[in-house]
């Protein structure tokens, strides 16, 4: 019966290495995908944010453009607040 070769210290370091460097690949590609989905995430609660203005829009029967006045009188307002 043949004897197995015994692994040396460097083998094992070798060994441990290459399971490290797979563990490191392995998490990039994890972190990729979570980078991906938090993309996605993010533009889906930024269209669901103009689908309620959208509606908001509709329920008060009005238009962009008066939406776009009535923010900009606010502004103003604000602004001669905070000067006053």
């Amino acid at each position: 019966m043949e004897r197995r070769h015994r692994r040396t210290k460097k083998e094992k370091m070798e060994d441990e290495l290459i399971q490290t460097e797979e563990a490191i690949r392995q998490y990039r590609e994890v972190i990729s995908t979570m980078e991906e989905k938090r993309r996605s995430l993010l533009a889906e609660i930024e269209a669901e944010h103009i689908r309620e203005v959208t509606r908001l829009l509709k329920e008060k029967n009005l238009s962009v453009e008066q939406l776009k006045n009535m923010l900009g009188d606010m502004r103003s307002e604000t602004m001669m607040e905070q000067g006053a």
